[in-house]
């Protein structure tokens, strides 16, 4: 799993390397250097890294440092030249011993004041070193710093960013429109929050993490942010007992569909049962000819418009009432006689048993309602902008912290479908990385309420069913894609990736 920190969180970490455990941040400093060093080299190694001349951008702050650390590590095996901004009177002893050491070493090293100094910046088949500010700056960039952006912006130069890309706002993830687009990123000691949201992932390229040498504890402590990897999801994943039965493995009922839409339907249950579930009911109006031969159906009186009559109530609850986990929503139209409906089943659905509300199914939650903590609500952008009463593109712009704030309010599971997508309980939250714009099609969704309604059924937590299945979910996405073209990737080759991918 990794760890995300926001700035300050990252503030926190160097002051507690510094004072709990006495590390000096000279020793920091150069720890950072030593690993991005490590890093760069076995890139050029790999042949990754196009040429062995770099040129390095750096400011009088302490990621000015870093930058002049990194060149004392590099300068024996690359040819160097460093170009800076700033005053010395103004750097930090630790950034300043650093500066003094590349000039003893005869570096050429050149000053940037005027405007008229770019002319004398040379990036012709040059590796761009990008130390200028780091995670303590913004997207609002000025002179001269800004003048060196717009040249490395006309260039074609392979670009390394130190800590953060300047002009990336490391908290929010916006990015100035100069900032330096990175080919990687070598951030120090964690991931920052601003590297992975809005326009944070188009400009840092790939992530690798410099280890500082200090405890790795320090970032578990202060992180509430995380990030799933593969071997975290086989963790999760409940080893299947010899002496067992379906029964073990839950019974979940999906209320799903109408007479327009009984394909969401079928893809709900059809995850669903591909992902472990013992026994799955489909409660429908119309059942598509899809539906897997396992899934038990159940068919519904319908409104004149073919969608759930409130006339099904009473047959829906005896199922309910028999489940362990409920999903609810994929496919069931806007009609106000359902939505009536659905919010009556949930006003009556006992606490003990999870739920999953997706899509129609959300159409009765808004910004006051109280939910509970085995609740999982899965909106798009657009979805939980209605629910919010905000703008989409405030929504978008602000996701994560929408996100946290909503699932505090309400207590429950938000698991908002956006890029990347955030799971949260409202103390801590999972980014889903993966995935790919072949799933931007539809029914997609459908498939992710069918995955987390299955891990709910087989013992997960709301919360690890939700980051689970939206891994699980991604990573059949990108298996397809890693096979086949973006733009043929349906919701239905989805289901067929998922016996690819399901931990074993």
């Amino acid at each position: 799993m990794k760890y995300i920190l926001s700035p300050t969180q990252m503030r926190k970490a160097d002051s507690i390397a510094i004072n709990d455990y006495n590390i000096p941040s000279i020793i920091l400093m150069e720890n950072a250097a030593r690993s991005a060093s490590q890093i760069i080299k076995q890139l050029y190694y790999e042949n990754k890294i196009p040429y062995n001349n770099f040129v390095f951008f750096c400011g009088s702050g302490n990621n000015g440092g870093d930058g002049y650390a990194l060149a004392r590590h590099l300068f024996e095996d690359f040819d160097i030249k460093i170009y800076w901004v700033g005053s010395e009177d103004k750097m930090s002893l630790e950034t300043r011993t650093n500066f003094q050491a590349i000039k003893r070493i005869n570096l050429p090293i050149i000053h940037i004041g005027e405007d008229s100094d770019i002319d004398k910046i040379d990036l012709e088949n040059k590796c761009i070193i990008d130390a200028l500010i780091g995670v303590g700056g913004s997207e609002n960039i000025k002179k001269p710093a800004l003048n060196i952006l717009k040249k490395a912006e006309s260039s074609k130069s392979y670009k390394i960013a130190i800590d953060a890309p300047t002009g990336l706002n490391t908290e929010t993830g916006i990015a100035n429109h100069h900032c330096i687009r990175a080919d990687i990123t070598i951030t120090m000691f964690a991931i920052k929050i601003g590297m992975l949201i809005n326009d944070g992932p188009e400009v840092c390229g790939k992530i690798y993490v410099a280890n500082l040498g200090a405890p790795l504890s320090i970032i578990k402590e202060l992180s509430k942010i995380y990030i799933l990897e593969h071997s975290d999801i086989k963790k999760n994943i409940p080893i299947r007992r010899k002496r067992t039965n379906k029964f073990d493995y839950g019974k979940v009922v999906i209320l799903a569909g109408s007479r327009r839409f009984p394909g969401a339907a079928s893809l709900t249950a059809n995850a669903t049962i591909k992902t472990g579930a013992g026994l799955v009911y489909l409660l429908s109006p119309l059942i598509h000819n899809s539906l897997l031969p396992e899934v038990i159906p159940q068919i519904l009186p319908t409104t004149d418009e073919g969608t759930i009559s409130l006339n099904a109530y009473d047959s829906i609850m005896n199922e309910i009432n028999k489940a362990n986990v409920l999903a609810i929503g994929p496919g069931l139209g806007d009609n106000t006689e359902t939505t009536e409906l659905i919010q009556r089943i949930f006003e009556n659905t006992s606490e003990k048993i999870p739920i999953v509300i997706d899509a129609d199914g959300l159409r009765f939650i808004n910004s006051n309602s109280k939910l509970r903590k085995n609740i999982i609500i899965t909106p798009h952008s657009g979805e939980f902008s209605r629910i919010l009463n905000i703008n989409r593109k405030e929504i978008e712009l602000n996701s994560l912290n929408y996100a946290i704030e909503y699932a505090k309010k309400s207590n429950c599971i938000v698991l908002l479908k956006n890029v990347p997508s955030i799971i949260s309980d409202g103390n801590i939250s999972y980014l889903n990385t993966n995935g790919n714009p072949g799933m931007a099609s539809g029914g997609s969704g459908d498939v992710l309420t069918g995955i987390i309604a299955g891990l709910l059924a087989i013992g997960l937590s709301p919360i690890d069913a939700s980051s689970v299945g939206a891994f699980i979910h991604s990573d059949a996405a990108d298996f397809y894609s890693s096979h086949f073209a973006q733009e043929t990737l349906s919701a239905s080759s989805l289901l067929d990736s998922l016996v690819k991918v399901f931990p074993k």
